[in-house]
């Protein structure tokens, strides 16, 4: 007899009314029109990126089983050109949407001016856009460097490689090897299940499946990256904010307070942190990879982490 396991159900824990507010706040912002732009952008930049390169330069890069020096040193001139043109502004709209996002600043909503020109903030943008430049670029690297493989080059011809290198530029190393196995297992299949087919004509087929996982798989990188950056500036921006209300002696001495989603699936990192409290220069205790500069004392932490920080007053502004 067959016995129907069914997944357990996720179950909503409990939030006090404000960390529950800053929490839809951030959840209502990334959910926004707002991240279909930098999807868009992108998606495009990556197309962009594959059209630059030429099948001549693949091949070689097929032969000598690496991508040479200066095509790497354009795709980090490419991704710092992003960042100028575009990201900054995806960052600085989250900064923006952030500053009014702790339920405390609600009282002083009609006084508060937030200031975009704040060196808190142009540091901040300035010092994210080099990390995430240098960031993608290796990542970039590892992926190319992964189907370049001793492996990937005996089982492949140069052309057919050449090929299914194109579609992959943009992509991670998990993402582009991935895309790999499943041609690969186009290749395998039709192979078995169709005998008289040619192997171009194979290769043909596997390879336009495979360039439309890719295009799945960019659109997917694509949503990770502009929910997590988005994440991080909307969160900076909550706590740029707070120090601007102070020093307009708007709000007092605050503390932060971690708040995660509340329910079953949130990951052991962070539900680790569900309600800690730390001053406001202190950081959050957790472990994991270090996506950027003072992680520590925000989220988001790890990639398309939705934890808020719930900021509470402990003490009045003292005026002078």
């Amino acid at each position: 007899m067959a016995i129907l396991i069914r997944p357990g159900k996720r179950v909503k824990k409990v939030k006090s009314k404000g960390a529950q507010e800053v929490l839809d706040r951030l959840e209502k912002y990334l959910n926004s029109d707002a991240m279909e732009e930098p999807i868009r952008v992108l998606c495009g930049f990556w197309e962009d990126q594959q059209n630059a390169i030429t099948y001549q330069e693949l091949r070689e890069a097929v032969k000598n089983g690496t991508i040479t020096e200066e095509t790497f040193r354009l795709w980090n001139q490419d991704y710092s050109v992003l960042v100028a043109n575009e990201l900054s502004k995806v960052w600085l709209a989250g900064m923006e949407a952030g500053s009014l996002g702790p339920t405390i600043m609600d009282a002083v909503a009609g006084e508060f001016v937030f200031n975009t020109q704040a060196p808190g903030i142009l540091t901040w943008i300035n010092e994210r856009g080099a990390e995430f430049v240098t960031s993608v670029t290796m990542e970039q690297r590892d992926a190319i460097s992964a189907l370049l493989s001793k492996k990937m080059i005996e089982n492949h011809t140069v052309d057919e490689l050449s090929r299914l290198i194109r579609p992959c530029i943009g992509l991670t190393k998990g993402q582009a090897q991935a895309n790999a196995r499943y041609y690969d297992s186009i290749v395998k299949n039709l192979t078995k299940e169709h005998p008289r087919m040619s192997k171009e004509s194979i290769r043909k087929k596997a390879l336009d499946a495979s360039t439309k996982y890719a295009e799945r798989q960019h659109r997917q990188r694509a949503m990770d990256i502009a929910q997590t950056e988005s994440a991080f500036a909307y969160n900076r921006g909550a706590d740029e904010g707070i120090r601007q209300a102070q020093s307009q002696n708007l709000i007092g001495q605050t503390i932060k307070r971690w708040s995660t989603s509340g329910d079953d699936g949130v990951c052991d990192i962070c539900a680790a942190l569900e309600g800690v409290e730390v001053g406001m220069d202190d950081d959050f205790q957790f472990k994991g990879r270090v996506l950027f500069a003072g992680q520590h004392m925000l989220p988001p932490a790890h990639p398309r982490c939705a934890c808020a920080i719930e900021y509470i007053e402990i003490s009045p502004p003292v005026f002078h």
